[in-house]
């Protein structure tokens, strides 16, 4: 079977630019791609370098990370977006996401999501500290700066899961329900949105209340995590880039499907872009399971020792 490698346009196409090497070290590929199935879920990520910074060299300022927390099942995701104009925002971007999965995996109790958000913007301060010898938080922020989600995906049942998420900033989320984009927060509207000067709230800076929004997810429901350069051509989803993802993400597709798509052109939509996709399992028997015998548990079934919940909290 054929297929085209030729990037999907979304609107009024124009010619292709040139693509020029990062201009950074260490070395920042233009694309990152990843996917996984865990028990109860399946997992696609994807990160594209933009034609703006494809033309200028400029390395990809956006990021992810994905990982599964052995102990309760659940799904950890977080996508980031550097600022434009924070010249490190690209290596912010990923301090940012591996200190949120480094939190989520060692938390023991009931998420602190504020402290979560302070510890990811700290390390922002903690790295210009070391390389600038100056712990000035303003110095992080302009150097670093960077939008956050964070989603924590638990099992709650078999084709179903229940999602906590908080954000910084103007990357955005959304419930995807039988084509439908579902938008997981707010609009941006209010004085509070706007920490920096040029409008965009971002990390190391942090909201003095936080409080997560909440998602049930059933089978079929797909939770979408996704940067402006996604969520800006989206708009309310119901035009060529909604349509082209609501079919692409009916089902998990793969890797590099995901990766093709996110490489639209067309139009004003030249920014990096990023979207990280959950699923929860069907919650189908897998094929031939025999069914236990006068209602007996088939072995395997124990509870788990030491009473520990499968769904409880990382």
């Amino acid at each position: 079977m054929s297929f085209d490698w030729a990037p999907p346009a979304v609107g009024a196409a124009g010619p292709a630019g040139p693509v020029r090497a990062p201009a950074t070290q260490p070395y920042r590929p233009d694309t990152v791609i990843d996917g996984w199935s865990a028990e109860g879920f399946e997992v696609r990520a994807a990160a594209v370098r933009g034609t703006a910074h494809r033309a200028s060299g400029t390395p990809r300022q956006d990021e992810f990370a994905v990982a599964t927390h052995a102990g309760s099942g659940a799904v950890i995701a977080v996508i980031a977006d550097g600022v434009s104009n924070a010249e490190l925002s690209h290596l912010g971007a990923t301090m940012v996401c591996r200190t949120v999965v480094d939190y989520l995996l060692h938390a023991e109790a009931a998420v602190d999501w504020h402290d979560l958000l302070r510890c990811a913007g700290w390390s922002l301060v903690e790295y210009a500290s070391r390389q600038f010898g100056d712990p000035d938080p303003q110095r992080a922020e302009k150097q670093l700066a960077s939008t956050v989600v964070v989603a924590l995906v638990r099992p709650a049942g078999p084709g179903s899961a229940v999602a906590q998420l908080v954000r910084v900033g103007d990357s955005a989320a959304w419930r995807l329900r039988t084509g439908t984009w579902e938008p997981v927060f707010p609009p941006l509207s209010g004085p509070e949105d706007e920490l920096l000067p040029d409008g965009v709230s971002a990390l190391p800076r942090v909201p003095a209340e936080v409080t997560p929004v909440e998602v049930e997810l059933s089978a079929g429901d797909v939770l979408v995590l996704g940067t402006d350069g996604f969520g800006e051509p989206l708009g309310d989803g119901t035009g060529e880039l909604g349509r082209l993802f609501s079919a692409g993400l009916a089902t998990p597709p793969p890797m590099t499907r995901l990766a093709w798509m996110l490489d639209f052109t067309g139009g004003q939509w030249d920014d990096d872009r990023t979207v990280l996709a959950v699923w929860p399992a069907s919650g189908e028997e897998p094929a031939g399971r025999e069914e236990p015998a006068n209602g007996e548990e088939p072995a395997g079934g124990e509870e788990p020792a030491g009473g520990e919940s499968p769904d409880s909290l990382p």
